[in-house]
């Protein structure tokens, strides 16, 4: 009898937005630019471009979201990584993982403390990268997220003493 080979552990776990969360935030946005457009009407002619401006950002917003609603990460063996391969946060550069309730976070989500500043970045509702900030969730659910905050903690603590 031969024994199974270990599983492969190069990629633990995979959070992608839900379908759900995804339709009701690009709803969300469509139905803010509506309203902003529906009372610019009866506006004075600056506050009625700086409404338009922000409908026009909203309809931006919910498009960004739209394209990105079948992107997903992973956490694999490079660190954190998105669906077309690039690395949001090499699993060197992590310092800690921050799940706090008081920490400036996505909801349903979790902050990496990196060791040195990261280039900016963003995909609405999955990630945003900022400094020595990683912002991870939004869309995402709450559950899978924790997990992979979990994982990331136990992948990336420091080796205990051998006392």
């Amino acid at each position: 009898m031969t024994s199974s080979p270990p599983p492969d552990r190069t990629e633990a776990l995979v959070l992608a937005p839900t379908p759900a969360r995804t339709a009701t935030g690009i709803g969300l946005m469509v139905a803010l630019a509506a309203l902003l457009l529906r009372a610019a009407l009866g506006q004075a002619p600056l506050s009625q471009a700086a409404m338009i401006a922000v409908a026009v950002v909203a309809l931006a917003l919910a498009r960004t979201l739209w394209r990105g609603r079948g992107d997903s990460l992973h956490w694999t063996a490079q660190g954190v990584v998105d669906g077309q391969g690039r690395v949001i946060a090499a699993r060197h550069a992590i310092a800690r993982v921050d799940r706090s309730p008081l920490s400036l976070k996505p909801s349903n989500g979790f902050n990496l403390a990196m060791r040195g500043p990261q280039p900016r970045a963003w995909q609405p509702g999955l990630y945003w990268r900022l400094g020595r900030r990683v912002g991870i969730g939004g869309l995402t659910p709450p559950g899978v997220a924790k997990a992979m905050a979990d994982r990331i903690a136990l992948d990336t603590a420091p080796p205990p003493d051998a006392s």
